[in-house]
């Protein structure tokens, strides 16, 4: 189940890059780090909020360049597409600024990634009917079941090929399906059991934001680039090294070559 939950999720970003999609809309990052780099980089997708040790975070257009580009107040939202490696410094890619920040100077604020990390044991594939779904044909988006609020409302929904994976069932019964996307909302979970009810004591609060630790594997670029770096050194000074070679033995001296013949 875990395996297959995170499988849900990563299969819905796979579409997704290297583009981004808001509200249906594509845009593509004007980034040379991001252009240069889009296969090594990770997908995040989660709010931070910035909290440099002296009162702000910058950002920056590269890990590599690191040209000022925006400065972001502590407390102020961010939000990270996509996370990189650079000679051992974790940096997150922002699409606000088409820029870069220090991963380790934000905090990441409680998600649906945080609560499928706290209760992926709890969770089930969903076998009902969304018999109530049907009825409505209209949900409430949720960040994760017993948040402190809702997000908005989703209406007209055609539940013909409306699926949910994985469900939850809190301890009140209620059972909750996530949703990877659904009519330009990502990463959403719906009450199955009242979907349209958005009076839902809040049962599981979200706590302060937190340091970000990955759990995904990540190739430092920095040391990618710098190897390559030295190869390309190495290359050059061999190819000129036997240019010069072939240069000698093609046009040294008449003399010198009659004397060895």
């Amino acid at each position: 189940m875990v395996k297959r939950f995170l499988a849900v999720l990563v299969a819905s970003f796979l579409l997704m890059v290297p583009f981004n999609a808001y509200a249906d809309i594509i845009t593509v990052p004007q980034n040379e780090f991001y252009k240069h780099h889009q296969g090594q980089l990770v997908y995040l997708g989660r709010s931070f909020c910035a909290n440099g040790a002296g009162g702000s975070v910058t950002g920056y257009d590269g890990p590599d360049t690191k040209k000022d580009i925006a400065k972001f107040d502590n407390g102020e939202e961010i939000f990270i597409e996509y996370s990189c490696l650079y000679n051992g410094e974790y940096w997150g890619f922002t699409f606000d600024y088409y820029g870069w920040v220090r991963i380790d100077q934000l905090l990441v604020f409680y998600d649906y990634v945080a609560f499928g990390e706290d209760h992926l044991a709890e969770f089930y594939d969903y076998d009902g009917s969304y018999d109530e779904i049907k009825k409505t044909e209209a949900v409430i988006a949720w960040p994760w079941p017993g948040a402190d609020a809702p997000l908005w409302t989703i209406e007209g929904l055609d539940t013909t090929y409306f699926r949910v994976s994985p469900a939850y069932r809190d301890e009140q019964g209620r059972e909750w399906g996530f949703v990877s996307y659904l009519y330009g909302s990502q990463n959403i979970w719906v009450c199955l059991s009242d979907p349209l009810n958005r009076d839902i004591p809040v049962f599981n609060p979200a706590p302060a934001p937190m340091t970000w630790v990955s759990d995904t594997e990540h190739v430092d670029i920095g040391k990618a680039d710098n190897n390559m770096a030295g190869l390309i050194i190495i290359l050059v000074a061999a190819l000129a090294g036997g240019t010069a070679v072939l240069i000698w033995v093609v046009w040294r001296p008449k003399k010198e070559r009659a004397l060895n013949d």
